[in-house]
């Protein structure tokens, strides 16, 4: 009973998808920017034909076995493509099997397809009590292999994911506490090659820090583009790090005319040009 359910389930929802595909004005399954349009115009009935053959195999009981692995195979190939496509940062998708113009979550999408290849194994293992037991493994291992596949590109497109959101919450802006470091307002530790005359910047580094390696190369640039930058090195000026109270590197102190008007730990050089903006901001209220 539970066999004859599976294999109307999937009859049912390929011969809906296939429908749907060769309706007018149906979108092409391939319709990519480098895909030939006389590709693009036979991607669809193609694959309607495919999925209509499959769910007239799978009903009929003496080709249920060949329409189940058939089943379970194309289930499979779109777990992968569509898991391919997730992790190349495809969260959502157009998908034309059942219409609509509506894109849909990827995660939907290849647990959709899953859920067909696992009905198609079911199908092929279940129906004919023939098939010896060798080649209702292989097939199971067959398909397995493939839902695998597809569920590691998950996994990958979901650290992927995981990357992208950790950046996008990371911090933006330079850690200013006004306990550390010189205080706001008041003028800066008098140091050589630090005038005291416009914007400039003081650069607190390691040798031992790799963020402030990182930050090196942009630092010079920003000092190639006019801003004044020196840059004190803790393994050789330690004093200076003890007069201006630095808690750690890399750390930044930008200075107007000589007076502190923005400070604190950085990542980035974009936390760097932000703390070198709003320091000029505040330098306009600073007396």
């Amino acid at each position: 009973m539970i066999d004859v359910a599976l294999r109307v389930m999937i009859a049912v929802v390929l011969a809906w998808a296939a429908t749907t595909k060769i309706q007018p004005g149906a979108a092409p399954v391939l319709d990519g920017p480098r895909t030939p349009r006389w590709l693009a115009r036979a991607s669809s009935p193609t694959l309607a034909l495919i999925e209509f053959a499959i769910a007239t195999l799978v009903l009929v009981p003496a080709t249920a076995v060949v329409g189940g692995a058939c089943a379970a195979a194309l289930g499979g190939i779109f777990t992968v493509v569509l898991a391919a496509r997730w992790a190349r940062g495809a969260n959502r998708m157009r998908c034309n099997c059942f219409g609509g113009d509506a894109e849909r979550p990827a995660w939907l999408l290849c647990l959709r397809a899953m859920a067909i290849a696992v009905a198609g194994v079911l199908v092929a293992l279940e129906v004919d009590p023939a098939v010896s037991r060798d080649v209702a493994v292989s097939m199971a291992l067959g398909v397995l292999a493939i839902c695998v596949g597809g569920l590691l590109l998950l996994v990958l497109a979901l650290y992927r994911q995981v990357g992208v959101l950790e950046r996008r919450l990371g911090p933006r802006s330079a850690l200013e506490i006004a306990e550390e470091g010189p205080p706001f307002g008041q003028r800066a530790p008098a140091i050589d090659g630090v005038l005291g005359i416009g914007s400039e910047v003081i650069a607190f580094g390691s040798d031992r820090c790799r963020l402030c390696r990182e930050l090196e190369p942009g630092l010079r640039a920003l000092g190639r583009d006019g801003q004044a930058i020196r840059g004190v090195n803790e393994d050789t000026e330690p004093d200076v790090f003890n007069r201006f109270g630095v808690p750690g590197t890399p750390y930044i102190v930008h200075t107007v005319d000589g007076v502190v008007v923005a400070k604190g730990l950085v990542n980035t050089l974009e936390q760097v040009e932000e703390l070198i903006g709003v320091g000029l901001e505040r330098a306009q209220y600073v007396p």
